[in-house]
């Protein structure tokens, strides 16, 4: 079997291998009961990820090509069984009517749009389902314990957002959201060190959105997007949607290596710098003040614009005593317009409040704001006025320190965890707020056969392959140590301990 991909092509590695082994099915080369190599060894041969492999195979057993059989590999169809596509032949009484023919699948690898198949879903869809299920221990899924969300408090504040006299007839919103509300995350914006006023603040349908509408307003096919090496995955999945050129930043344990920005911008002119500065997910590391000094010059001198993903930022551990020592939002850093910040309710409230914001320079407000007019129109009114309850008399600074107080205690089981179970060749970072500890595997251990195992003894983590520019991380695991109940996590760490030690 002779495969041949081209590493300079633009076409993803994956969609290359389905078309080489694509044509050599329909041509006949690889005959019905062809056994195809197993996705490591293919993916050792041909010296790419596994994960291209698999999302390989994937697409053309949804194509009707292919199929595995558990114990046995993974196997070349029969023509019939490809031309009829997996759909079975209806039949009606009288037996003895002429046979109808075939119904055969729409050909969807063709059909879909090339903007649809610049995402990367198979990973994300099989690690989802992975984390379901009343036995896991769950250190993967990126969102809050349900437990933590006081029921009381969601009850109260939606019954009296409900009761509103202003809620009467649930008037329609503003496309950048109630005034009220943008006025009291202002309010919120400057007691975390930002300078902004209404006009700077739009509430969005989770920050994700903002990340969507920003590339829909900046990125043009080929424009270069510098991020972190290891990133945010679902917003490397939005700037691949808009075929623009990644570039992954070296980090270190402080995060972002600035001190190589220079340079990236010098040759590869970005038109956008993404990042996640404080408690970065997957890390969990901080950029220190002069960090992002640093990165605030290099944006200004390249007229570069600086997208600041700050999910986590509320979530900080250092404590009340300290708060001279609290991260500064980059936002805060910088009033001439370059960066726009991003943040969102579903990390400290509940996941499944999808209410965020945007501060940015009103010029970039009123453009978002006519692209989201094809998006979804506004944020769901009900969801605001629970916001703005939230945000009146201080309800929500009160949730959060219930909340940095079990977050602390869970970070440091967690830790203490990884030193007692965790072999001397691993390493991890210990945040200083947020949710994650990036956890560094020995030589030769692969995060993927590490997943493999913790799931069937009932423990599920990411990979660091998802976050990474290239998908090619396969040395890294990331944990979220507030996800599992605090009883579980001391069980979970153990059996990943564990596992990499007979590794």
């Amino acid at each position: 079997m002779q495969l041949e991909l081209n590493r300079r092509s633009k076409v993803p590695m994956y969609r290359q291998l389905a078309a080489e082994l694509r044509e050599q099915i329909v041509s006949g080369a690889m005959a019905e009961g062809y056994r195809l190599p197993p996705e490591r060894e293919l993916a050792s041969r041909l010296e790419v990820n596994r994960t291209t492999v698999l999302q390989a195979y994937q697409q053309l057993k949804d194509e009707g090509l292919i199929a595995s059989k558990v114990g046995k590999g993974t196997f070349v169809l029969p023509l019939q069984h490809i031309e009829t596509a997996r759909i079975p032949v209806v039949r009606h009484e009288p037996i003895d009517e002429e046979p109808k023919p075939s119904v055969v699948r729409p050909p969807w690898s063709v059909l879909f749009s090339d903007y649809s198949n610049r995402f990367t879903y198979h990973d994300i869809a099989s690690a989802e389902r992975a984390q379901r299920g009343d036995t896991i221990i769950d250190f993967a899924t990126g969102s809050p314990n349900p437990a933590d969300i006081p029921d009381d408090l969601l009850r109260k504040v939606s019954i009296e957002a409900f009761e509103s006299r202003e809620f009467d007839g649930q008037p329609e919103s503003p496309i950048e959201g109630f005034e009220e509300l943008r006025a009291l995350l202002a309010e919120h914006m400057r007691a975390r060190g930002v300078q902004c006023g209404v006009r700077n603040v739009m509430v969005l349908s989770g920050s994700e959105q903002g990340i969507d509408l920003i590339v829909r307003a900046f990125i043009n096919p080929g424009d270069c997007v510098l991020v972190e090496q290891s990133t945010f995955f679902p917003a490397l999945q939005t700037f691949r949607s808009a075929d623009a050129r990644i570039i992954g930043v070296p980090v270190d344990e402080h995060g972002m290596r600035t001190d190589l920005l220079d340079g990236y911008c010098a040759r590869f002119r970005p038109k956008l710098i993404y990042t996640v500065p404080t408690f970065q997910n997957p890390t969990g590391t901080t950029l220190s003040p002069e960090r992002r000094s640093e990165l605030i010059d290099v944006a200004r001198r390249y007229q570069c614009l600086i997208v600041e993903d700050d999910a986590y930022g509320d979530l900080w551990y250092g404590g009340e005593s300290s708060d001279a020592h609290r991260p500064i939002p980059l936002k805060g850093m910088e009033n001439a317009g370059y960066v726009m910040y991003l943040s969102t309710f579903s990390k400290t409230v509940t996941s499944g409040l999808r209410t965020g914001w945007v501060v940015a320079d009103p010029h970039v407000i009123n453009r978002l704001a006519a692209l989201r007019r094809m998006v979804d129109q506004h944020t769901s009114t009900s969801s605001q006025r629970i916001c703005l309850e939230l945000l009146k008399e201080g309800r929500i600074a009160e949730h959060l320190r219930g909340l940095i107080k079990a977050y602390r205690i869970r970070r440091d089981a967690a830790i203490a965890a990884l030193e007692q179970y965790a072999p001397d060749e691993v390493y991890w970072t210990v945040p200083a707020g947020g949710y994650y500890i990036w956890v560094s595997l020995p030589d030769g251990v692969r995060s993927l056969d590490v997943l493999e195992s913790c799931r069937s003894q009932g423990v599920t983590f990411m990979p660091g392959s998802v976050f990474d520019v290239d998908e090619m991380d396969d040395s890294h695991i990331r944990l979220n140590f507030v996800r599992p109940d605090a009883a579980d996590i001391d069980t979970g760490i153990r059996i990943i301990g564990e596992t990499i030690a007979q590794m």
